[in-house]
This record gives C-alpha cells, structure tokens and sequence, in this order.
C-alpha cells in the first residue's frame, strides 16, 4: 500500500448540517441495487425516483484479462486538499487543509483505483475547490490578497500547490491520469452577478491564468499533442489510450458575453469534428468523449450546481458527437450517477466529491470501471460509503463557503451499485441498478 503525498480536497458543502455536532457512524447502504426497483433519496430532476429494473439478465463476462481498461471518477476530489504546513508561509498556529482523516480516506480510494489496476484513469473535471486569489481568515498562507494583483498571485501561488500535490497522488501509484477542466479549476460558478458581483467578475477575468495552471502542472505531464487552437488549446486534448480506444477531451466552459457559458468554442467544435472524423476512418472501435457538465438531461444530482451544456441535445456539439458515432460520453458535475442515451451515445454522469456528507454514501466519490474486450464494453460504478462523520468542525479552506466537514473516513472496499454492457456499434446489451438507463 503506497502512501499518497500531501495533498487537498474539494468541498461542495450545499448539505445541511444537523444542529448537534455529533460523530455519526454510517449505517450500511440502504441500496439492493442489483436486478431490483430502488429509492434513490434527492434524485433531482430525474423522471423517476426510482432505478427500474434491469433492461436483461447480464450476460456472463468474459474469462481472463480484458483488452483494455480504464477507470472513470469524475470530482476528484473537488476540494483543496494538501498539507500547507509544508509551505514557508505556514507557521505554528495557522489553519492546515489536511488531518489524519483526509488522508486516510485518500488513501483509502486510491488504494481501490490502484486495485482494479487500470491502464489509465480519467476525471472529468473538479479536482479541486478553486477559491483562490482570496483569503477569507487572513492567514497569508498564499500571499496578500488586498489588491487585484495580490489576488492574481495568489491564485498562482494556490494553484501550483494544490494542482501539483493532486497529480502527484497518480503519480506515486503510477496510475496514468488524463483530466478535463471543472467549473471549480477556473474559480467555480457563478461568474457573474452573484451575491458578490466584483469577485465573481475578477474570477471571470481570470478563466484563462486558472486554465493555464491546471494544464502546466495536470495536463502537460500526460504528453497530449493533439490540441485544438483557440482558448481551449490548454485545455482540450484527444489521445489514443489503446489502438482501439480514443479519448478525447473537452473543455466546456467558453468566456463570452460577459460570462463563463458551458459551450465549446467554434475552433474546439471543429476540431472535434476533424478529430472524430480521423478516427471514424482509421476504423477505431471505441470513441469516448469526457467533459465536466451533462448534455442530456434530467439526470439525478446530490448538492450541485447542476450546471448542463446550453443547447443539451440540439447542440452543435453533440451533433457533431452523434455524426460520428461517439460511443460514451463520461461526465461529472452532479454527484451522482445516472446513464441516458441518445442518437446511439450514451452518456454516464457520474463520480462525486471526498467530502461530500451524507451517511448512505449519496454524493460520495465513485468510479466507473470499463473493460474492453474486443467489440464490448463491461462497465460497473463502485461508491464509497462513509464510516465515521464528524460535524464538529469544518476543514479549512482559503474560501469560507463550502468547507467540508472536519473528518470524513469512507469504508475500505466500496459498494458495487451497477452495471452495462455495450457494443462497439452503439447496442445496449444489458444494465442493471444505477445505470440503468434513465427513461
């Protein structure tokens, strides 16, 4: 078991806390997911609160190693997650983003990834909490942030510390990584008007120094050269993972208008289009496309901004997605797990923060493991389930909103809660549980 460097988490606390403080011990998830009609509390904006029944019985998957696999875990971690006592600008008595408990959860998780020994892994975006260039407790930890330049700094300062101790985790483990941007990467939303119109206008300002950052010390390791130009040239890449197996990447958040609009710019588009069309020809069995926000929707969300692509289904992008066949489209954004299909893709919104604090496991972090064996593709979602919750405090932050809760340690082995089958020429086979398509 390789210990994880120091390093944060992402907080997106938008559930209530109970008003005792107490130390709650998660019960065991109240989930019989395989093959049964299920409850899912907070199933936001999904037709039905409940996971149908499977679509048929699972066909026996094949025996010995598969062609190819990756694992799939959107908002990880969606929090600052780092020991900053490590920084010269920490000293005795300032706040720490890090504790005993964090780190055993982190280690827990990526003992798991680590375990299903995937040939890469891939999150869609949110790795950390992103509220830099701010200081709500006056700690200096990342400099001053008086002034618009100070606050410019700091997000510099902030982001190279946190984005590297987050790629350094994989790297430990030797666990290859391939990331898309989340809202919270460039500041998090909204990033206009708001409660605090100037702050959020700065942020927006500065979409393209929060970019940079995540590309430099995230995305530049993972040697991707086929980029698009434009804006989203740091952020938006296409790699072939396996001969068989590509992956291509988009940024969705696009500055225009005076605001961030979750929408690929003209030149991602058509690079999109050039790109799938290549390889369309060469004959690839499997195109798989990730991006931060889902396309399709309703789909189920636990404490999300619930941000969607503007134009869902009717957009150029997934036009352009359905021209060539696309066979998954991976996204994260809503905490929780649902699968739609349309014009033959199908799309998994999926994954979840460390911090998230519910006791069945609502909003934890999950994973989607997919293995490829020639013209198939077995796909199952694990989801960690909390062991011990303390609400007595908070884990600091730089932001003061959305801090997670002072300790959270999640179950060694996670929750199997469902699986697909699917073919190389667009064919459903088989699901059961959650991702049992959403009707």
């Amino acid at each position: 078991m390789i210990s994880a460097p120091d390093q944060e988490v992402h907080s997106r606390m938008d559930i209530t806390r109970p008003a005792r403080a107490a130390m709650i011990t998660a019960s065991a998830l109240g989930l019989a997911l395989l093959g049964a009609s299920v409850a899912v509390p907070d199933a936001d904006a999904s037709p039905s609160t409940s996971v149908p029944s499977s679509t048929a019985p699972a066909p026996a998957r094949p025996e010995g190693p598969a062609d190819y696999t990756f694992l799939s875990s959107p908002d990880f971690m969606n929090c600052d997650l780092a020991d900053v006592s490590k920084l010269r600008t920490w000293h005795r008595g300032l706040p720490n983003s890090w504790n005993s408990a964090y780190a055993k959860t982190v280690d827990t998780i990526l003992d798991s990834f680590e375990a299903e020994q995937p040939d890469d892994v891939l999150v869609a975006g949110d790795l950390v909490e992103g509220h830099w260039g701010r200081d709500d407790d006056n700690t200096g930890i990342f400099g001053p942030t008086r002034k618009p330049k100070q606050r410019t700094a700091a997000i510099k300062r902030a982001a190279d510390f946190y984005f590297s101790r987050w790629r350094q985790r994989f790297d430990a483990r030797d666990l290859p990584v391939y990331v898309a941007v989340g809202d919270h990467d460039i500041g998090d939303n909204p990033w206009r008007g708001g409660e605090d119109p100037r702050w959020n206008r700065f942020k927006r300002a500065h979409v393209g120094a929060f970019k940079h950052a995540l590309y430099r010390k995230v995305i530049a390791p993972s040697h991707v050269p086929n980029r698009p130009h434009g804006s989203a040239r740091d952020t938006a890449y296409a790699t072939y993972l396996d001969p068989e197996v590509l992956l291509v990447t988009v940024d969705v958040f696009r500055v225009g208008g005076g605001n961030v609009v979750p929408q690929l710019d003209r030149q991602q588009l058509r690079w999109l289009d050039r790109t799938l069309g290549q390889a369309e020809r060469r004959g690839t069995d499997w195109l798989v496309v990730q991006g931060h926000v889902p396309v399709l929707k309703p789909v189920r969300s636990t404490g999300s901004s619930l941000l969607y692509y503007r134009g869902g289904e009717r957009s150029p992008f997934w036009k352009v997605m359905a021209k060539h066949h696309v066979d998954l489209y991976l996204n994260g954004e809503v905490h929780d797990i649902s699968v739609r299909r349309e014009d033959g893709i199908t799309q998994i919104s999926h994954g979840g923060t460390i911090q998230m604090a519910n006791s069945d496991g609502r909003g934890s972090t999950n994973y989607l493991l997919g293995e490829v064996f020639g013209d198939t593709m077995w796909l199952r979602d694990e989801l960690f389930i909390p062991e011990t919750i303390d609400f007595n405090g908070e884990l600091w932050q730089v932001g003061a909103s959305h801090r997670p809760v002072i300790r959270k340690v999640v179950r060694d082995t996670p929750k199997n809660v469902g699986h697909l089958v699917l073919t190389s020429d667009n064919q459903l086979l088989a699901s059961d549980g959650l991702l049992t398509p959403l009707r």
